[in-house]
């Protein structure tokens, strides 16, 4: 797995972050002291969009700001291969307009990781209007890797997930 952030101090938070996590994990006896050396170990920085260019899936975690997912979706689009799964993390932002920012908006879909999402189970899955079925379907087999429960919902311009859910 590649984190990708903007900066070095901003990469070094974040690891520092899930370092802190995953010794939390340890503490409390959900994991042993080498499955943290292991998840640590799969994780590799990066500062540029090019290292993640032939990633199968991209998710997109970025501030709940539509310009920002704009502009890193329009990056990821120009980047990434033809066949990757393009994901926002977005809990209330329109999926399609983010996908709007692509000339792919069949590979775009809403993953939504409720916080905190190392605790949390639930995995909410907001499809596009374009979105394709397979990337419903990789995102429904990614789900079950990570262990959550998956909820899908069509996008919609709403103000929460449960709203989204609704239609």
């Amino acid at each position: 797995m590649q984190l990708l952030e903007s900066s070095a101090e901003a990469l070094d938070r974040g690891l520092a972050r899930i370092d802190q996590i995953y010794q939390d994990m340890v503490q409390k006896g959900r994991i042993r002291p080498d499955d943290k050396a292991k998840r640590l170990a799969l994780i590799s920085k990066a500062s540029s969009y090019d290292a993640i260019a032939n990633a199968d899936i991209v998710i997109e975690a970025a501030f709940e700001e539509m310009g920002v997912k704009k502009e890193v979706f329009a990056r990821l689009d120009q980047v990434c291969k033809a066949d990757a799964v393009l994901a926002t993390n977005t809990s209330t932002l329109d999926v399609d307009e983010i996908a709007g920012a692509t000339k792919r908006p069949k590979s775009v879909i809403g993953l939504h990781f409720f916080s905190p999402a190392n605790v949390m189970k639930l995995l909410e899955i907001v499809r596009g209007k374009h979105t394709a079925r397979d990337v419903v379907a990789t995102s429904q087999a990614l789900a079950k890797t990570f262990g959550k429960v998956a909820s899908c919902a069509a996008s919609a311009t709403a103000s929460s997930p449960t709203d989204r859910a609704a239609r």
